[in-house]
């Protein structure tokens, strides 16, 4: 006995057997695409996750940054205020009587300028703009300044 071999085509075979395979093909062409489809819809929306998981993060840091502006707006303006209020004639009265120790002038008082002190800073020396003799000056002011307590 020999082996045979048939080669058998689509010719050759029944044609029931030619429309279930075609249609066999076909339906697994459709099962493919569709599964294509279906991942490339899938990567899209996922991507679109994505995309908007970055957006609302970046919508709430500005909405945080919003929030943080209105507080410095708000403290800008309490400072302002304050500064307006230490810059007025009656803080700056109760400073210099409080802090600095001023007293209020409600006489007048006369500094008394000996010679010698006046030939210390005399023009014809140095003048205070081109280094004169500061410590001079300051001489000359505690020494008025002490002449004056001692006449009262």
């Amino acid at each position: 006995m020999a082996l045979a071999t048939a080669h058998l085509s689509v010719a050759d075979a029944p044609p029931e057997l030619v429309r279930i395979g075609g249609r066999r093909a076909v339906g697994l062409r459709l099962v493919g695409v569709t599964a294509l489809l279906a991942a490339a819809t899938i990567a899209v929306l996922a991507g679109l996750g994505v995309f908007h998981s970055m957006l609302a993060a970046g919508q709430y840091r500005l909405s945080e940054l919003e929030s943080e502006i209105a507080v410095e707006r708000e403290r800008l303006i309490d400072l302002r205020y304050e500064l307006q209020t230490l810059h007025g004639p009656a803080e700056i009265e109760l400073m210099g009587i409080g802090a600095l120790g001023l007293v209020n002038a409600a006489d007048p008082i006369d500094v008394r300028i000996e010679p010698r002190h006046i030939t210390a800073v005399s023009p014809s020396s140095r003048t205070v703009h081109q280094g004169g003799d500061w410590l001079s000056i300051k001489t000359l002011l505690t020494d008025a300044s002490t002449a004056h307590d001692r006449r009262s």
